[in-house]
């Protein structure tokens, strides 16, 4: 019976042990970017995006919410397909992944609010057009490095998520009646991640 205990104890430890040298590693390639550290900022994205079009297809009101009537059940679907691909793609290439919420929020770019249900459903729906926005940034610097990492199975995924995000920025942007830039992330040359 003491054995049994002090066996299990010991595998306790070695699996803390193992996440803290996850951690210490993934802390590494995030200040040193790598493509498996830009697609952990990806797939947070994509999770707490998904969330966000949850949140506006339930509150927006007016014509937005017809507008996600038609979109978000989709949106959300293939957000959540390229969340599980993403991190199946990555642990497969013995990767890590966030896994934890803690992590989640930590690697999110995008940034929630429960008072944004809210807002006027153009609004809530141009938000979610700038949070897709924010996901091509992260995408686009993903491809660049899985290019350099020769990594090309990543980096197809990742320019078909890049492909399909800009198509639902382009017709929510008609929908709401702007410009396909309009209100949108304008890079500087100087702009580095």
């Amino acid at each position: 019976m003491k054995y049994k205990k002090l066996r299990k104890r010991s595998s306790i430890n070695e699996c803390r042990r193992k996440y803290q040298a996850e951690l210490k590693q993934s802390n590494l390639d995030h200040h040193q970017p790598t493509a498996a550290a830009m697609t952990g900022h990806i797939i947070s994205n994509l999770l707490i995006h998904s969330l966000k079009i949850n949140q506006a297809n339930l509150f927006a009101k007016g014509s937005a919410s017809l507008f996600l009537a038609e979109k978000a059940t989709g949106w959300i679907a293939y957000e959540r397909q390229e969340f599980d691909q993403l991190n199946h793609l990555l642990v497969n290439n013995g990767e890590s992944i966030p896994t934890i919420t803690a992590q989640f929020k930590e690697y999110t770019m995008l940034e929630e609010d429960g008072s944004s249900k809210y807002l006027a459903g153009d609004k809530q729906l141009f938000a979610l057009v700038k949070d897709f926005d924010t996901q091509t940034l992260f995408i686009t610097k993903a491809i660049a490095l899985a290019n350099n990492e020769s990594w090309p199975e990543l980096s197809a995924n990742l320019t078909n998520l890049m492909a399909w995000i800009k198509e639902q920025i382009r017709v929510t942007q008609d929908f709401l009646v702007h410009e396909l830039k309009e209100g949108l992330y304008v890079e500087d040359d100087d702009d580095d991640f």
